[in-house]
């Protein structure tokens, strides 16, 4: 079966015939991975124009291309193509040390290049615009525009969610993922920040920590793992669970000092205080507007 999906897809890459190519190299994909029949898949991927599928196949062997400039140029176009702008930037930053001046002039070019011929087909202007005011959308609107604002450069993302990061109508979650998106391309720009409990802070991005690496998280998944009143079959649900009400919190996730007190509400275990519950109601509250 793999063979026959194999030279079938080949043969079809071959006659241009990109969706049958597609079609038969899936097939064989699904029964071997690699990096050959990665790129084979990718080629059909890019000669039917679906860049999204095209660059998310190639993430699979992403240090391969990257050990190849040619294969590493088709995929910067294609994800650019594909609407992951800031993506693409952050990975040519960090390979940046790794290219010679003349190989970073020819990326920086290409990236320029590929993102204004993007752009003629993709007007930005509506949703730099929409994500400045994300407050007047509802939550779900609020999801999708922040999921489209990947084809915004660095410097055009970080200027259009400024404001959005203490508005009290942009859901916590949202405000949590623009804040972390800012820790990840290392912002050392100071931005005043809505917390859950509507507390305003000023923060560094760049100074924050991702979710896993705070002690009270290692230590509430450590006291999950050992709750005995949780099945094991319930278990990812309930971390999934934990996880999202942590970022709610985020940045500051120790409410409490006691990581059992901290369990104790984000589960909404028994034998809460009326505080305790106060806030374990508003926490579920978020969530159940999330979920919507």
């Amino acid at each position: 079966m793999e063979n026959n999906a194999y030279d079938a897809g080949v043969l079809a890459l071959e006659q241009k015939n990109y969706a049958k190519a597609v079609e038969n190299l899936e097939k064989a994909y699904a029964d071997k991975k690699t990096f050959k029949l990665n790129y084979l898949l990718f080629s059909a991927f890019k000669g039917l124009n679906e860049h999204a599928e095209a660059s998310l196949i190639a993430e699979d062997y992403l240090l391969d291309y990257i050990r190849d400039n040619e294969k590493l140029s088709e995929y910067v176009k294609e994800a650019i193509l594909a609407g992951k702008v800031r993506k693409i930037q952050m990975t040519l930053d960090l390979m940046g040390g790794f290219m010679t001046s003349n190989e970073a002039d020819s990326f920086s070019k290409l990236f320029e290049k590929t993102l204004a011929q993007a752009r003629k087909d993709r007007s930005v202007a509506d949703i730099k615009r929409q994500l400045a005011h994300l407050g007047a959308l509802d939550t779900l609107g609020q999801r999708k525009l922040v999921s489209q604002a990947d084809c915004l450069t660095i410097e055009e993302f970080k200027e259009a969610v400024v404001n959005d990061l203490n508005d009290p109508y942009v859901h916590p979650l949202v405000r949590a993922s623009l804040l972390d998106e800012l820790r990840y391309l290392g912002s050392k720009e100071k931005v005043r920040y809505r917390l859950f409990s509507g507390e305003e802070q000023e923060f560094i991005p760049a100074n924050l920590k991702e979710l896993d690496e705070y002690l009270m998280y290692q230590r509430l998944v450590m006291l999950l793992e050992n709750d005995d009143t949780i099945s094991e079959d319930l278990r990812p649900a309930m971390l999934a669970e934990l996880r999202l009400k942590l970022q709610l919190l985020y940045p500051k996730l120790a409410l409490y000092q006691d990581p059992a007190q901290m369990y104790r509400v984000l589960l909404q275990k028994d034998d809460m205080s009326e505080a305790e519950t106060a806030l374990a109601n508003e926490l579920e509250k978020s969530l159940k507007q999330w979920n919507v």
